[in-house]
């Protein structure tokens, strides 16, 4: 019989029954191989003033615990913050920094709390529910949740931000971040946000150069980077990246409402259903090839739509060095909100470039709320060049207005030119609601597990066939049968679900696909 190895941290753990002594315990052990590194961060000076407004009221209001650093900041329920590190000496007592912020020197710019408080938003903290093998612990700071939805939200509820895309970034960050020849390995992440990705790099060991070019989103960023000690870690540009640079400077539309992550060039992805109380500014563009010249683990792009100029700028960096993993938010729904033909013809090409490169890309899709974050990950269906010829040519036919035309029933609840219904089945489009994620890996990747193609009908199938195949009781545009009114069922490849109201048209459109007269059925060689 295998005798069982005593293990005293767990037990002392179990023992004393406590979250937080086991959270400190793993961070003091964690921390001590994190410096052990290169890059470590260093000198560690303290920094003690009573320049915040709030100072002095018997309260720490830096959103970390009274006379601590480190494992001071770990927390269940979220603390209000009003005063920037280092300026609530009297309550807080000294903070601990490798370097001195801006803020503290004698004509400095204004704090990234300071800044929040000036624009009336309010800062939350507490710690992430990260407590996973290879992950320091940490804090993050957010908003309330009622005025973003998004970022704030998840974070508020779950203490985690994205988590199928946070899962996928942990499998690639772990055991990854410290090479062999004694560096740290690259990520890049463009669309940093509140810094939710690079917090996370940056925990498990990684160098991160972060680009954040929303003032409110880079001082939320800025506030996390400090608060937990990794600022030798974390370079942060405040410059939109394009594909392009030196040229005008380009405008941004920021909701201080709603779905803040929304924030875009020119306000494309921004639901003009909510009002979102828009913010507009210039700000100046770079490109990845003039900012980024080695090789990176990870690059993460997430820009509402602008995916496709960002990787159009990495033409260099992709080419000459190794890129071994790509995750990005695909958006072809933001350029049919807004009618740019030319963004929703390049936002294709891109991921066609992607493959002729290399790369081997995999959809990303649902995910088990409730599984572990370390637990494998899943298969994920391919998406092919042969899906994306088929999103091409429905590109020109919605152009000229010829998407599904004619229509095989004529009455006004079967028009022609609708997206997703009369999408190609096997088009990469015809999953997609408005937008995804997906990821791209190099053909030598053992990480990214592929199973399948993508579309809701197999690249092979019969040109005849006409309900949807691939995924159970959904239709076109991934969207659920039972969530569509039966009128438009069969429009979406959806059974009938009343034939009172549709079975007539399902028998007469399934009849016409056995006869080749559905014109979105066509097929490529």
């Amino acid at each position: 019989m295998e005798r069982r190895k005593f293990r005293p941290c767990r037990f002392v753990c179990l023992l004393l029954l406590s979250a937080t002594f086991c959270l400190t315990l793993g961070y003091l052990l964690g921390k001590f191989v994190f410096d052990s590194a290169s890059d470590s961060p260093g000198n560690i000076l303290s920094y003690c003033k009573n320049t915040c407004p709030f100072a002095n009221n018997g309260v720490c209001d830096e959103g970390r615990r009274s006379n601590s650093t480190g494992p001071g900041i770990l927390r269940i329920s979220y603390k209000l913050v009003t005063c920037d590190l280092g300026t609530d000496c009297a309550d807080c007592g000294a903070w601990k920094s490798s370097e001195e912020p801006t803020w503290l020197k004698e004509g400095g710019k204004e704090g990234p709390i300071a800044l929040l408080n000036n624009r009336q938003i309010e800062i939350r903290v507490k710690s992430a529910n990260v407590a996973m093998p290879g992950v320091l612990p940490f804090a993050f700071a957010y908003t309330d949740p009622k005025k973003d939805v998004d970022v704030s939200h998840h974070f508020e509820t779950s203490g985690v931000v994205e988590r199928g895309i946070t899962k996928v970034f942990y499998n690639i960050f772990k055991g990854r971040c410290f090479r062999s020849d004694g560096r740290r390995a690259l990520f890049v992440d463009v669309g940093g946000n509140f810094g939710w990705f690079s917090i996370l790099a940056a925990s498990m060991g990684c160098r991160v150069i972060v680009f954040e070019p929303v003032p409110q989103f880079r001082a939320f960023l800025e506030y996390n980077v400090l608060l937990n000690g990794l600022q030798h870690l974390v370079d942060i540009v405040e410059s939109v990246v394009s594909h392009k640079t030196g040229g005008p400077e380009l405008k941004l539309v920021v909701p201080s409402k709603g779905i803040w992550g929304t924030a875009g060039i020119d306000g494309l992805n921004i639901d003009v259903s909510i009002n979102s109380d828009n913010e507009e500014i210039l700000v100046k563009s770079v490109t990845l090839d003039e900012v980024v010249s080695e090789d990176v683990l990870l690059l993460k792009v997430d820009v509402e739509g602008w995916e496709w100029s960002v990787i159009k700028g990495a033409e260099t960096l992709l080419a000459k060095y190794n890129v071994e993993n790509v995750v990005m938010e695909y958006s072809p729904g933001v350029g049919e909100r807004s009618q740019r033909f030319d963004d929703m013809l390049s936002t294709i090409n891109m991921l066609i470039d992607l493959v002729k490169g290399g790369f081997r890309i995999g959809h990303i899709t649902e995910y088990n709320m409730f599984d572990p974050l370390e637990s494998p990950l899943s298969k994920y269906e391919e998406v092919t060049n042969r899906n994306l010829k088929f999103d091409l040519r429905d590109l020109q036919l919605y152009m000229s207005r010829q998407l599904g035309c004619p229509p095989p029933i004529k009455n006004n609840d079967y028009n022609c030119n609708g997206v997703p219904e009369d999408l190609s089945p096997r088009s990469f489009r015809s999953v997609i609601g408005h937008n995804t994620n997906v990821w791209a890996a190099k053909n030598s990747s053992t990480l990214l597990m592929l199973e399948g193609v993508v579309g809701m009908i197999g690249l092979d199938e019969p040109a005849e066939t006409y309900m949807a195949t691939k995924i159970l009781n959904h239709g076109m545009g991934r969207r659920h049968c039972m969530g569509i009114e039966p009128k438009y069922q069969v429009h979406h490849r959806c059974p009938c679900s009343n034939k009172a109201v549709c079975g007539e048209t399902e028998k007469t459109v399934v009849q016409m696909a056995k006869e080749g007269k559905i014109s979105s059925n066509y097929i490529i060689s």
